[in-house]
Formats: C-alpha cells, sequence, structure tokens
C-alpha cells in the first residue's frame, strides 16, 4: 500500500467512493473513531486509484461494486494519532452491483478481521449534524459536480 512514514509524518494515498442511494450516502468508521468518512482505502503500488476501490469493498464488506466516475481530487493535511499526515485522495461516484446489499436501515458490520468497521447510510440532508471527514463532504455530498473537482485542505495549524 502506499503509506509512507517518516518521524511523526505520513503520507497516503488514498481512494475513496462515494455511494448514493435514495438520497443516502454510505459512510463508515472505525469503532474507536469518534468520526465518520466515506469508504475506500490505500491505493497498492500499481494499482488504479479506481481498481482499489473494488478491491477495498470486496475486502471489507464482501460486495462488488461499479465505479461510475472520479468527483474530487484532493490533498489533504489533517492530524490523526498525533501524526501530521499528508494525505492525496481520489473520490469516485460509485454503486453496487447487486442492490440486495443495501438496507438503509441497519449497520453493516466491516468483515475484515484485523479492523473493526461498522457502516452506515446516512440520508444526505442530515450530515451537517455528524462529525464527518474531510468537512468538505458535508457540503460537496449535497452538490455531486458534474466534473473533477481539485481540492485543498488543511487542518493542520501552522
Amino acid at each position: 500500500m502506499l503509506n509512507f512514514e517518516r518521524d511523526n509524518d505520513r503520507l497516503n494515498v488514498r481512494s475513496a467512493a462515494v455511494i448514493i442511494h435514495e438520497s443516502h450516502v454510505l459512510l463508515h468508521k472505525d469503532k474507536n473513531t469518534d468520526f465518520w468518512t466515506l469508504p475506500g482505502g490505500r491505493v497498492e503500488f500499481f494499482e488504479h486509484s479506481d481498481t482499489t476501490l473494488v478491491r477495498e469493498m470486496k475486502e471489507e464488506l464482501g460486495f462488488d461494486l461499479q465505479v461510475t466516475r472520479p468527483l474530487w481530487y484532493m490533498e489533504n493535511f489533517f492530524t490523526y494519532h498525533q501524526k501530521k499526515c499528508h494525505e492525496i485522495s481520489t473520490y469516485y461516484l460509485a454503486e453496487f452491483t447487486d442492490p440486495w446489499v443495501i438496507n438503509l436501515q441497519e449497520d453493516i458490520k466491516g468483515i475484515e478481521a484485523e479492523i473493526d468497521l461498522i457502516f452506515r447510510w446516512f440520508p444526505i440532508a442530515d450530515l451537517p449534524s455528524h462529525n464527518i471527514k474531510p468537512n468538505f463532504l458535508i457540503s460537496g455530498l449535497q452538490s455531486i459536480p458534474e466534473q473533477v473537482v481539485f481540492i485543498r485542505n488543511n487542518e493542520i495549524a501552522d
């Protein structure tokens, strides 16, 4: 995976899936964190970033995913577990290939053994009342762009 560390700094290359169904978006979180984010994962060496999402959804949920198109390309600076992180992310619009996997009323427990992930469908209109990271998603998911948008985000105080 494309994840490099030096001292207290980390560089990640990540892909994330924007999966929307009936005005709800699928988010996930580790049971030990207090925020929600889009599902996805780190890109492997020589793996296309959209292929990352297909692999990650299969690993984390056991579901097949169809990636539609890129939405956002983001450079994000933030702190996580006392490490300063520089994350380069591509966000894609995607959908599950089997509609039977969608249940808007129930949480989905991830199946990866080493990570305890919880997946939940959130009404997009209710996102402002939740702790969503990165913050741009609260407004970005309300208005999906027609073309790829480049975003810079810096949550690290200089």
